[in-house]
């Protein structure tokens, strides 16, 4: 189902994130082009997901998510797959990454380097 105005000739779809997942809510697409646009509304929504990609055609959503004393978890697809951890006394991160084969030192060092950059929350009011 879509609606077409006849004014303009446009279609208009809905999506909407429901329980932390992306669906068409309103309209009916071809699969490849509402994954696509559900890839879409996650990287520009989703602002803890600094990355997504496919593997064995399965849609793989990397999230960073800022805990206090300057801490982050890592999951892929909502499941625990890391940590980020930075030592203010230092001022170096260390990170611990579980063995999941998909996510890789080099993917986590990217993590880091947003972080550094601002392109990741960062709750930085805690005091120890």
């Amino acid at each position: 189902m879509r609606y077409v105005s006849p004014r303009l000739g446009l279609a208009f779809y809905v999506f909407r994130k429901s329980q932390g997942e992306w669906q068409l809510a309103f309209g009916v697409l071809a699969d490849d082009i509402k994954e696509a646009c559900i890839d879409a509304l996650i990287l520009r929504f989703d602002t803890d997901v600094p990355e997504l990609y496919y593997h064995h055609g399965k849609r793989q959503v990397v999230e960073v998510r800022a805990k206090k004393y300057s801490l982050w978890h890592i999951y892929l697809n909502n499941a625990y797959v890391g940590s980020i951890q930075y030592y203010t006394f230092t001022k170096q991160f260390n990170y611990h990454l579980e063995d999941n084969g998909l996510l890789t030192d080099d993917h986590v060092q990217k993590y880091i380097a947003m972080i550094q950059r601002g392109e990741l929350k960062w709750i930085k009011d805690d005091i120890r």
